[in-house]
């Protein structure tokens, strides 16, 4: 009888011992198994990051491209302004130096007016002056010598006047 029981019980063991087997297998299975679906979720987060770092680059790389543009844009249109006001300041330049140019001319022809101008009347003094010599000297209390002398009042010699 205690054989029997002793086989009885080393039996007993040997199931349990199946049925620990039995537990550690299925344990292990069950690790293996969430070690894999925490793989495969860690892969499918990895996957979505890198798909979110790509969006990333391709959206910061099409803003670069706007900003290039846009800055290109802004530089075309400064140029354009900068070259009208070049022409502008050319022109203005030009219409300067043709007002001086003019205003010069005016100056010029204006001092030789009047330099024709003196020279006649020093003309006209001196032919008056060679009247006043030639003439006879007026008695006194003569109604000639009341008379005050005429003079020129404009260029040009008058009637009865020499013109130097």
């Amino acid at each position: 009888m205690a054989q029997r029981a002793a086989q009885q019980e080393i039996r007993q063991l040997r199931i349990t011992i199946g049925a620990l087997r039995e537990q550690m297998e299925q344990a292990r299975y069950e690790k293996d198994r969430a070690v894999q679906a925490a793989v495969a979720k860690s892969n499918s987060e990895i996957a979505q990051l890198k798909a979110a770092v790509q969006a990333l680059r391709d959206k910061l790389e099409d803003q670069r491209i706007a900003n290039e543009k846009s800055a290109q844009a802004k530089v075309r249109d400064l140029s354009g302004e900068i070259a009208q006001m070049k022409g502008t300041a050319a022109a203005l330049r030009e219409r300067i130096e043709q007002i001086s140019a003019q205003s010069a001319q005016r100056i010029d022809d204006l001092e030789k007016a009047h330099r024709d101008e003196i020279r006649h009347l020093h003309g006209t003094i001196a032919a008056l002056r060679e009247r006043l010599e030639a003439a006879p000297a007026p008695v006194r209390g003569t109604r000639a010598s009341k008379v005050p002398a005429k003079t020129s009042s404009g260029p040009g010699p008058g009637p009865g006047r020499s013109g130097a």
